[in-house]
């Protein structure tokens, strides 16, 4: 026999003093009563109640809360063969974290909103695996593709602009590394590109064409604003500076949509500008829910049947059971004539 929550079973330690507090309740009422009355009159007022059936009823109650902890405790027992199978796609999201990222004109930031978004998506996901890259200057495979989906939030948390050191914005080889990821025998791999479009490589666009013949399907989220903003830096001195170009001009970065809505386009998906809705997320996870699944692996392993409900019902039975009991008997007062 196994328990799914063996911890409940400590609950059981209060039954005996149930039984306990049963077995002493008709002296204490004795004694209650012999402050208010004599003793002598206590089987006059208390002709109508019968302390057998009381203690009946009690006693039912308590066995009742046994069963129905044991109950809680889930016990488990008969073992049974059980074969998993795992249907799912592969998702590989690339999100950016340049410098650019930092920039609030999305509050409270272009890279807090787009790990809120991814968030999201991830919460969306039923049997599917993702991974995450990190880009910048350079990509970097942040988690492996896993189903694991509490671990690959745990790795988004950790993304910042200081995730990687390469100064600049290179969506190419976050394709690149993305595809990398995948297995040749795939149908349909699924690449999400979160970013502010400002390719400074200029290079996506090809490599997006690329990955795309041998079966990806690229989506991008554009975060910012068409107008712009500036890019708060802190420096040595915990003061915030703006970013500034080699001539001391204060940089102004802008959303991209003209380069994030090529790469979607070239890779038979499409662009979405993040809004305070999220609705982009929920027209992803359409269009992939509506993709042929792949299969993963399968696995077979041994799984001990449920049992508890046979304690519940033994509990539900000795309740109704207990509901039907009366402990006052049925009779007229005698009338006690004394001298």
């Amino acid at each position: 026999m196994r328990w799914e929550h063996p911890y409940l079973l400590f609950l059981l330690i209060l039954i005996p003093v149930f039984f306990v507090y049963i077995g002493i309740a008709n002296h204490f009422r004795k004694k209650n009563f012999s402050r208010f009355a004599e003793s002598r009159f206590y089987d006059f007022f208390m002709q109508e109640f019968s302390s057998f059936h009381w203690k009946l009823k009690n006693s039912l109650l308590v066995l009742s809360i046994f069963f129905l902890i044991i109950a809680a405790a889930r016990p488990k027992w008969d073992k049974e063969l059980q074969t998993v199978k795992k249907e799912g796609l592969d998702i590989v999201v690339c999100i950016d974290v340049s410098k650019s990222m930092d920039a609030e004109d999305i509050k409270p930031s272009r890279i807090e909103r787009a790990k809120d978004q991814i968030s999201l998506f991830i919460d969306q996901l039923q049997g599917d695996r993702v991974g995450l890259i990190s880009f910048a200057g350079g990509s970097y495979v942040q988690c492996p593709l896993t189903d694991d989906y509490g671990a690959a939030k745990l790795f988004l948390n950790l993304l910042d602009t200081e995730t990687v050191t390469a100064y600049g914005t290179d969506i190419g080889s976050a394709l690149t590394k993305a595809a990398s990821l995948f297995g040749s025998s795939q149908k349909y791999k699924v690449i999400i590109v979160i970013s502010d479009g400002e390719d400074l490589q200029e290079s996506a666009i090809k490599i997006a064409k690329d990955i795309t013949e041998d079966g990806a399907i690229i989506y991008t989220l554009g975060v910012g604003s068409p107008e712009g903003t500036t890019i708060p830096l802190k420096n040595n001195y915990g003061d915030v500076e703006y970013a500034k170009d080699d001539d001391g001009n204060i940089i102004l970065t802008k959303l991209d949509v003209n380069t994030l809505s090529q790469i979607a386009e070239t890779g038979n998906g499409s662009f979405y500008p993040i809004t305070p809705q999220q609705s982009e997320i929920f027209e992803i996870m359409k269009s992939i829910n509506s993709m042929e699944k792949n299969k993963f692996d399968s696995k077979e392993f041994i799984r001990y049947k449920e049992q508890y409900y046979y304690f519940v019902i033994i509990a539900l039975a000795l309740l109704l059971i207990e509901s039907l009991i009366i402990y006052k008997k049925k009779g007229k007062f005698k009338r006690v004539i004394s001298d």
